[in-house]
């Protein structure tokens, strides 16, 4: 009997085992579900790829992160700030899932020259480095929402800067600018950008462009004049202009039609434009240390009767 089933099972080309049930694939368990998708270790993450969504490198003194970070494929929330990393590895341009990183509080002395490959990315954040330019690539990352590069070395951006469709909010402040790309006008989205604390010494007229922007900070540069288009930016509610030196405000700047708040501390201002009579939702004026006479101050004020000067 026993060799009449073992010719059978020759002929049908089976194991006796699996007819019994007791093959290595029935004995293989159903991956276990990803009932902890967050890691606050490499050695974590790496230990279970596959799981991984979110992981938090906060703080643990790396000086590097590994080739063997493209592992995690379903990445979406990468924290790898306040540590020492002097690069990014070229791997982390192939985390296709990646929504969020945040690189910020390093010593970053350049980014992946591939990282536009993050298609998906939503918010990078790589403040307080010592970066000196953004790769070109840059321009491929059109989910970016928000980019935060405060407190690095930047003397210029790059062109491909204007192809940031998605961009709603900038932080480029403490810098070392010099100019903005003309492609800046591109940014039909943006509606937060904080340029202050840079060396612009003039701003390109595509700035109009911006039909979305509501805050604008280009305090603490080397401006001179402001072009006419600033006036077709009339969504801004927030004009920051301190530390300037600025001996005029463009007639435009009465087409702001919602402007609530504009502040021109410390500039070489003699008068402001009659224009700004037709702001009637500007309520705050602050223009502290300019060269205001008392006749200039009078016939603003009466101008706007409903807003506040801070002279």
């Amino acid at each position: 009997m026993r060799l009449l089933l073992g010719i059978l099972f020759a002929i049908l080309g089976v194991a006796p085992q699996l007819l019994r049930g007791n093959t290595g694939l029935a004995q293989t368990a159903a991956p276990a579900p990803c009932t902890a998708p967050a890691a606050f270790t490499l050695a974590d993450a790496l230990s279970r790829p596959a799981c991984i969504r979110e992981l938090n490198l906060r703080g643990q003194d790396l000086e590097l992160l590994p080739a063997s970070l493209e592992q995690l494929r379903g990445l979406r929330r990468l924290y790898a700030h306040e540590n020492h990393l002097r690069h990014l590895p070229e791997a982390i341009t192939r985390l296709d899932s990646l929504r969020v990183l945040f690189a910020n509080k390093n010593g970053l002395l350049d980014l992946p020259p591939a990282l536009g490959k993050l298609h998906r990315l939503r918010q990078l954040q790589i403040d307080q480095n010592a970066l000196t330019e953004l790769p070109p690539s840059i321009g491929g990352l059109d989910s970016l929402r928000y980019l935060l590069g405060a407190y690095n070395n930047l003397a210029s951006l790059p062109e491909q800067l204007g192809e940031l469709a998605a961009l709603e909010y900038v932080d480029l402040s403490h810098n070392q600018l010099l100019f903005l790309p003309a492609s800046t006008g591109q940014l039909r989205g943006l509606r937060y950008a904080y340029l202050n604390d840079n060396k612009l010494q003039q701003l390109p007229a595509q700035l109009g462009a911006l039909t979305q922007l509501q805050e604008l900070n280009l305090s603490n540069n080397q401006l001179e004049s402001l072009p006419a288009s600033l006036g077709s930016c009339q969504a801004l509610k927030v004009l920051i202009l301190s530390g300037n030196q600025l001996k005029a405000l463009p007639k435009s700047i009465g087409k702001l039609r919602n402007l609530e708040m504009l502040i021109v501390n410390d500039n070489q201002l003699t008068a402001l434009p009659a224009s700004l009579g037709k702001l009637k939702k500007l309520k705050t004026v602050i223009v502290k240390r300019n060269a205001l006479t008392p006749q200039a101050r009078r016939q603003a004020e009466a101008a706007l009767p409903g807003a506040h000067f801070y002279f």
